[in-house]
């Protein structure tokens, strides 16, 4: 019996936590005095290898919100007469989706991300934008929130709002299924060929509990990425002269994506 007990797959997620992030937002009122800001409902998120906060700062006037701490600060600003925040997600499944956690709490309803990810096809050009329509549940997060299948998917007026734009922006996109791992370091031959065969185009380490956990909260997200190192036969970073520049120029147009798909909805 223990030899083949699998302790990720035990329980249901139905079952009720003994805390919750409810509890967190209330312990920080409680110890520090403070009393819970009302965020906008709609979010932009994104990580901080992105730099998608200066893009952000250089197009709008930001107030900060540091109940959280000054070490996971939000940000809100308004676009277009639609009011918005900002917020750097952890890299890795267990960090980012409790952030989101908690971020939902306060008042998001709903919320894209943005993110760059490691291509399985080399034929996806450097910095092009992917628009992923499911994740492979290659982690372990999603399995507390959803019961187990092989995928977890973003919200699907999201999506089609978020596909809308991109269409008539006129920015060349590839959409598809997108491998989610908590293990970087065992990406595996074997699970490429398999997972491609599944539909992955590319790999993360968050988007499957990020998908899983908005809907179990009823609440609202999708991802948009820009196209990264090449996870193939061997890996390669692909990093070019200008890199920096280009990501900066991938990411402000990303997330004038992101931020008009928000507004519309």
């Amino acid at each position: 019996m223990e030899r083949t007990l699998i302790p990720l797959l035990l329980g249901e997620p139905t079952d009720e936590a003994i805390a919750s992030p409810e509890d967190y937002v209330r312990l920080i009122e409680r110890t520090r005095g403070q009393e819970r800001p009302e965020l906008p409902a709609r979010a932009v998120l994104s990580f901080r290898y992105t730099g998608a906060l200066n893009v952000l700062k250089e197009l709008y006037d930001v107030e900060t919100c540091d109940f959280f701490g000054v070490e996971n600060r939000i940000y809100t600003f308004e676009h277009e007469g639609t009011q918005m925040c900002f917020a750097y997600l952890p890299a890795g499944a267990p960090a980012a989706s409790s952030v989101l956690e908690e971020l939902l709490v306060l008042g998001v309803e709903k919320a894209i991300f943005l993110g760059g990810v490691g291509v399985l096809k080399p034929d996806i050009r450097r910095w092009q934008a992917i628009l992923p329509d499911r994740a492979i549940r290659d982690e372990g997060t999603s399995y507390h929130y959803q019961e187990p299948s092989v995928f977890a998917y973003p919200s699907r007026g999201l999506l089609r709002a978020l596909e809308k734009t991109l269409m008539d922006m006129g920015i060349p996109y590839v959409r598809g299924a997108v491998w989610t791992t908590d293990a970087p370091y065992r990406e595996t031959r074997r699970k490429r060929e398999l997972f491609m065969g599944l539909g992955a185009i590319c790999v993360d380490m968050e988007a499957a509990a990020l998908f899983s956990v908005a809907s179990f909260r009823e609440k609202e997200i999708a991802g948009l990425f820009y196209a990264g190192d090449i996870v193939a036969d061997r890996w390669e970073p692909r990093y070019e002269e200008g890199h920096e520049e280009r990501r900066r120029e991938a990411v402000k147009v990303l997330l004038k994506c992101v931020l008009i798909t928000l507004s519309d909805i």
